[in-house]
């Protein structure tokens, strides 16, 4: 157990809605502090994978629309994406901010969301001072280590790591038994085209968000209790102001590692 207390003074006026873009390169960590900053800072973690999948079990139009792209294998268009994202930014959870997973991958998509969604109620003024770009720093060279070794179970799905979490029999499921296999996309070669992808549009958002907003650059190689802390105060001194408008913002975090 790692036990992370954060406190931040009380303040009179209604703290101003945070946005927090995640960036960073395939297996930086992205999903994993999103999760922990939402946790720690009371506001909601949106995964753009796991909103879309959401969204594609309805049978709303937007619904059929996205099942039928999924199923071919189709990229979902960026401005159904915004409209997804602002339906879900109009609910009452993100009155206080929100933390973003997975969206903008590019420049041009950075634009559309400052454009589009920034426009809403929530973030209508004063966006320079709302939204933070928070970049997790990974060498290459430990990107491929993370992805590449990672294992799964073709039976029940248990996750393993070759290094820092491997089974008890070498390509055996602890739990059945069953045989232990690599995702296509956690293949050396599949990881170095990410990687190269990722370099060649996502990487320049960070000279946009740098010229426009907050850019918060951290060391992804850290634990990750370090890394959320060091998030969570660059934070607070950034916007100056009281994140979720607590007296006491208290958070226990489990270290799994």
């Amino acid at each position: 157990m790692h036990r992370l207390i954060f406190r931040f003074p009380e303040m009179d006026e209604q703290p101003t809605p945070i946005f927090i873009v995640v960036l960073g390169p395939p297996g930086a960590g992205k999903g994993t502090q999103s999760s922990m900053l939402a946790e720690i800072l009371q506001v909601p973690h949106i995964s753009i994978g796991t909103l879309l999948r959401s969204h594609a079990r309805d049978n709303s139009e937007i619904g059929l629309r996205l099942r039928g792209m999924m199923a071919l294998g189709h990229l979902v268009p960026d401005t159904l994406v915004l409209d997804v994202l602002a339906a879900r930014v109009s609910e009452p959870d993100c009155a206080r901010g929100l933390i973003l997973d997975g969206f903008p991958r590019t420049l041009m998509q950075a634009g559309l969301l400052e454009r589009g969604l920034l426009k809403s109620p929530l973030y209508s003024t004063n966006a320079r001072e709302k939204l933070v770009a928070v970049h997790l720093r990974v060498q290459p060279s430990t990107i491929v280590g993370r992805l590449s070794g990672r294992r799964s179970c073709s039976r029940c799905g248990a996750t393993y790591h070759l290094e820092t979490q491997p089974p008890r029999v070498n390509g055996e499921c602890d739990l059945d038994g069953s045989a232990l296999t690599i995702r296509e996309d956690d293949r050396i070669a599949t990881v170095l085209k990410r990687l190269r992808i990722y370099e060649q549009e996502t990487a320049p958002m960070l000279s946009h968000y740098a010229g426009k907003t907050s850019l918060l650059e951290v060391d992804g190689e850290q634990p990750k209790e370090n890394i959320a802390q060091e998030i969570v105060m660059a934070i607070q001194s950034m916007l100056r102001t009281s994140i979720a408008g607590a007296k006491n913002v208290q958070s226990t975090l489990e270290d799994n590692g």
